[in-house]
């Protein structure tokens, strides 16, 4: 019956016809049988086992789930619920898979804020998802940017996909130097008589840009490692969790922590597997 709920989707009604139970029967034992399911790490010791992890968080309404994912295999070795995304919370998990004996060879993440910088520090060679990086710029500039600087900019960052490094370096200096002496532009607030920058929002996705450079390309400076670019691998798992999930409304946070690990769980289909040498 668990079964039937978390992984088919089967609401209360569609399992009352088939049982022949009523919804309230069938709410009670649901919930006993996720009552009697403990929520816990997805870890196994696998000394020397060798792999890039991808990790992400994704929020339901009341917490959030913290997934540390093998690239190499497709497989979730960890997850763990929290209260907000936290950098330690991301080298807690990265301990705690070092501890069962895999071996980390690059994290790709979603570039929060002195995440990246953290990780290089402790030795990780790290991966910034270009997607996120793009959802940035985005935010900042809008889908249609009204000033020509802006579209420029906004253009040069959906080609990042394509570019290599130094083709998207190049590009964004030539950018920046067509553009410089506009970004300086200052505005006069009439209210309290302090300047500010003009174009904030424009300015705004460009930091972004420089803040994330540095980790962009790390995929291609490591080419056998066979490191992803995007965390693509955990944002369509999550996509998939929340629809079996949003299912059922109006279940407690108990029951919905006790689905989510039961679809976590789950096995992916696995990629043909390549062999980091490094």
């Amino acid at each position: 019956m668990w079964n039937e709920y978390v992984l088919k989707r089967q609401t209360l009604e569609n399992l009352s016809e088939v049982s022949g139970l009523s919804k309230r029967q069938l709410s009670r034992q649901i919930k006993k049988i996720a009552s009697e399911k403990s929520v816990v790490f997805n870890s196994v010791s696998e000394p020397n086992k060798e792999v890039v992890v991808v990790m992400d968080v994704t929020g339901f309404e009341e917490f959030g789930v913290m997934v540390f994912r093998s690239w190499t295999d497709r497989k979730n070795l960890l997850w763990y619920f929290v209260r907000s995304e936290t950098i330690e919370d991301y080298i807690y998990g990265l301990g705690h898979l070092e501890s069962l004996g895999y071996k980390i060879y690059a994290v790709v993440c979603d570039g929060k804020r002195w995440l990246p910088e953290t990780l290089d520090s402790m030795g990780y060679k790290v991966q910034t998802c270009q997607f996120h990086l793009v959802k940035t710029v985005t935010r900042c500039l809008t889908r249609k940017p009204e000033l020509p600087a802006g579209q420029e900019l906004r253009s040069l960052i959906l080609k990042l996909k394509y570019f290599d490094e130094k083709t998207f370096e190049n590009e964004l200096k030539n950018w920046y130097e067509k553009w410089k002496v506009f970004l300086q532009e200052k505005t006069t607030n009439p209210f309290n008589n302090r300047w500010q920058f003009t174009h904030k929002r424009i300015r705004s996705a460009y930091r972004a840009i420089i803040i994330a450079k540095p980790y962009l390309f790390t995929f291609e400076k490591h080419e056998r490692l066979d490191i992803t670019k995007t965390t693509n691998t955990l944002d369509g798992s999550f996509s998939h969790l929340k629809q079996k999930v949003n299912t059922h409304r109006g279940i407690n946070s108990e029951t919905k922590k006790k689905m989510i690990e039961t679809i976590l769980s789950i096995p992916s289909k696995q990629k043909k597997q390549k062999r980091p040498t490094e």
